[in-house]
Order: structure tokens, then C-alpha cells, then sequence
């Protein structure tokens, strides 16, 4: 009888999580079908295919508002047979991408870029893990039922959103190709890394409005500076032939960064706290994590200066292509 009461009251909350959760996988079906659908690039089908007159017509077809050239079969095979031996180039390898990466003047980039974006992920996501400290700042959290403690989290979290992290992603887009990419993130390191060091060695001095503030303006200089430029500029700065690889790799240096932020910091921060401590009693050694995350952003600093500036280049003068262009 028991089980059967359990069974009536939990089924119609099952459903609803079910029915919820494949929903979200609605968005990503529909995505992935333009993904497997939409034509390549010009630019790939030139500078990696080789296929010159297919590259041209689609050229031709984009500027006439089509998705897709149609050439001649015969005078593209023709083409291709003619130029071939001239347009040979190696396989797309592992061992080319190495290749191509083991000269300090590319690899120099690809550090920057998965460097800036690993530093950048482990204070991101980290200072995410300290979210609950800032909301019971500013009244909150808690609840006198699990509704009410889920709502004010969602409302405070909202607030902390559009108080820092929105307004400067929008300034970003006010400003991204007018100072440019490399300057914006060079300033967003620079003064996380001084944030970062006030909440780190004056947490104890700071209040709860101070440190609400400190936290606003880390939320601003993270998407004014590297939480927008970091995913930007690796899908700019490399070579047709490389640049999907590269931005793989940069991106997945920042998860990996994640990652840390979530297995190392998130215990690291309760160390020596007592049991039942609440508050700024529940991290104790918060105040080192923020230190830690000020030599991380000041890590971030240094990488960025390996990036090239890629405003207002077109993919020709980053890719080496035509004369005058500098790092």
C-alpha cells in the first residue's frame, strides 16, 4: 500500500522530468541537422580541397543569395587534373598539424590561445563555486520551504547576471573592433588580476556590500576581456587549413581548466571548515583560492601577449597571405 502511494505522487514528477529533459534535446537535433547540411566554405573548398572551380561557383552563387554553386562536372575534373600538380598539398595529419606547430612563430599562437583560455576557465568557473557567499551578501538565499530557496537562488543569481555579466558582454560588442581583440583581453587580465587580489588578501576586511561589488565588477572584466575574446580570436587568428583543430584544441584547454576548477578548488575552499558552518565560516580558505585565481589571471596576462591583434584583418592577412602582415 505503501509503495503504492510512493508510486502515485512520484510518476507525475518523473514525467514531467522526463518530458523536460528531451525537450532540451530539441534545440540540438535541429542544429545539428543545419550542421550536416549546410555547404562548405568557399575558402575551405579552395584553400584545403583544392577545388578551384567548384570554390569559384559557390562564390558566385553566395553573392547571387544561393547556397551553392553547381559547376560543370567535365570542366571541374578538367581543372582539377590540370592543376592539380601544382596545388598539391600533404594530407590533412596529426603529423602535419605538428609539423606546422613545432615553428615557434605558429606555435607561439596556439599557446596564447589555449594557454589564455585555461587560465581564464579555472577563475571563470571557480568563482562560479562561490556564488552562494554572494547571494546571502546581498539577502538571497534560504527559505522557509524548498520552493522559496530555489526561487530567491534563481532570482539572486539573475541579479548577479545582469548587474556585471551582461553589461559587459554588450560593451564588449560596442567595442570589440574598435580597441580590438588582443587590448580588450590584455585589460580584462590585468584588472582581474588586481580584483583578485584585493578579495584574496582583504576578504576578512571586506563586507558583504564590498564584496558584492568586487564580485559585480569580476563578472564585468570577465566578458569585457577574456570570456569574450578567448572564443573569438582562435576562430580568427589560424589558417584555414588548421583553424578548426586549433580552436578544438583551445577550447578544450579551457574545459580542462574547468575541470580543475570544479575538483581541485570546490573541496579546497571548505578545508578546516567546522561542521554546520555557514557563511563565509563554510570557506575557509577562500581568501587563498582568490590569491591562487590572481596568479592564474596574471598567467593569462602573459599568454595573451603571444596572440596576434586580429581586428579588421581579413583571414588572407592573418593566414600569412599577403604581405605586411605582423603578430
Amino acid at each position: 500500500m505503501a509503495n503504492h502511494h510512493v508510486s502515485y505522487y512520484l510518476t507525475p514528477y518523473a514525467h514531467d522530468l522526463t518530458s523536460s529533459s528531451g525537450f532540451g534535446a530539441v534545440p540540438g537535433c535541429i542544429a545539428l541537422y543545419y550542421r550536416l547540411t549546410i555547404p562548405e566554405t568557399p575558402r575551405y573548398t579552395f584553400d584545403v580541397a583544392r577545388d578551384v572551380e567548384k570554390a569559384g561557383t559557390d562564390v558566385r552563387a553566395y553573392i547571387n543569395g544561393k547556397p551553392e554553386g553547381h559547376p560543370d562536372e567535365i570542366a571541374r575534373v578538367t581543372t582539377m587534373v590540370q592543376a592539380g600538380p601544382a596545388l598539391e598539398i600533404p594530407k590533412a595529419s596529426f603529423k602535419d598539424f605538428i609539423h606546422h606547430y613545432s615553428q615557434w612563430k605558429h606555435g607561439k599562437v596556439l599557446l596564447g590561445t589555449a594557454g589564455s583560455w585555461f587560465f581564464l576557465d579555472v577563475a571563470f568557473y571557480g568563482l562560479g563555486l562561490n556564488n552562494s557567499i554572494i547571494l546571502a551578501a546581498i539577502g538571497w538565499t534560504g527559505g522557509s520551504t524548498q520552493y522559496e530557496v530555489f526561487r530567491k537562488n534563481a532570482i539572486g543569481n539573475l541579479i548577479l547576471v545582469c548587474a556585471g555579466a551582461i553589461p559587459g558582454y554588450w560593451v564588449s560588442v560596442a567595442t570589440i573592433d574598435t580597441l580590438g581583440r588582443k587590448t580588450i583581453q590584455i585589460m580584462g587580465f590585468s584588472i582581474l588580476t588586481i580584483l583578485f587580489v584585493i578579495i584574496g588578501f582583504a576578504y576578512h576586511k571586506l563586507s558583504g556590500h564590498a564584496l558584492l561589488a568586487l564580485y559585480v565588477l569580476a563578472q564585468f572584466f570577465f566578458n569585457f576581456g577574456p570570456n569574450s575574446t578567448t572564443f573569438i580570436v582562435p576562430g580568427e587568428c589560424f589558417p584555414t587549413r588548421y583553424r578548426s583543430t586549433s580552436h578544438g584544441f583551445s577550447a578544450a584547454s579551457g574545459k580542462v581548466g574547468a575541470i580543475i576548477a570544479q575538483v581541485v578548488f570546490g573541496p579546497l575552499r571548505t578545508r578546516g571548515a567546522k561542521p554546520g558552518a555557514k557563511g563565509r565560516d563554510a570557506s575557509p580558505w577562500l581568501n587563498h583560492i582568490m590569491e591562487i585565481f590572481a596568479l592564474f589571471m596574471l598567467c593569462g596576462l602573459l599568454t595573451s601577449f603571444l596572440i596576434p591583434e586580429t581586428k579588421r584583418k581579413t583571414l588572407e592577412e592573418l593566414a600569412g597571405e599577403v604581405p605586411g602582415y605582423v603578430f
